[in-house]
């Protein structure tokens, strides 16, 4: 695999989000979110990519999935360094199994960013269930 195959290198973010909306016979999209941190790739190139996105109209915003509040802070350091948009949320696992993250790591994220939340897996894939 090469390496601007996967993660979040501006050319997989770029290539991936046209081949999506192809596929979905779409022009754009309202939030496009940045699922797990590469940390391969500088952040500052993350921010870009996503910021050309929405310069191009293919996304309205974008976000992050299972980032760290570290990581999140540093998307919108970046962001604010080179005037450009940040994340407006993200999507972490939460629910009453897996509360940690949510209601303690990212507190400040939404009190000081205002930052928005999207969870997944609330049942805990199907155990919280009663099924």
């Amino acid at each position: 695999v090469a390496p601007n195959d996967v993660g979040l290198s501006r050319k997989h973010i770029i290539e991936g989000v046209n081949a999506s909306l192809k596929r979905l016979q779409m022009d754009y999209v309202d939030v496009i979110m940045a699922h797990r941190p590469d940390n391969e790739v500088p952040m500052v190139e993350i921010v870009r990519a996503f910021n050309h996105l929405i310069d191009t109209g293919k996304a309205f915003y974008w976000g992050t999935s299972e980032w760290s509040a570290r990581q999140i802070e540093e998307a919108f350091h970046v962001a604010a360094q080179l005037n450009l948009i940040p994340p407006i949320a993200d999507q972490p696992q939460y629910h009453m199994l897996h509360r940690e993250k949510v209601e303690s790591e990212f507190a400040s994220l939404y009190a000081t960013k205002k930052y928005g939340l999207t969870i997944w897996s609330p049942l805990a894939s199907g155990l919280l269930s009663g099924a």
